[in-house]
């Protein structure tokens, strides 16, 4: 495992401290936690991104009307 030292102004530090607090976590563990989530979502976010640059709006307008129209389940309404 590595170690970094990282500066940060005090009202961030108490956010930090505050929110991992609530979770029962100390600083360390809370921000290690936040910048595992961060560090997957970005790269979630380039993978959506890479795979929407090979859509082709024009076949989805094709197919768009092969999907039946049904009631969504509960919980899937806009």
């Amino acid at each position: 495992m590595k170690a970094i030292e990282l500066n940060m102004p005090d009202e961030i530090y108490r956010k930090l401290e505050s929110l991992g607090a609530q979770d029962q976590q100390s600083v360390n563990a809370f921000a290690l936690r936040k910048l595992e989530e961060y560090a997957s979502a970005f790269k979630d976010l380039k993978e959506l991104v890479r795979r929407g640059r090979g859509g082709n709006r024009e076949e989805f307008l094709m197919a768009m009307p092969k999907v039946p129209d049904a009631t969504p389940m509960t919980g899937d309404e806009l």
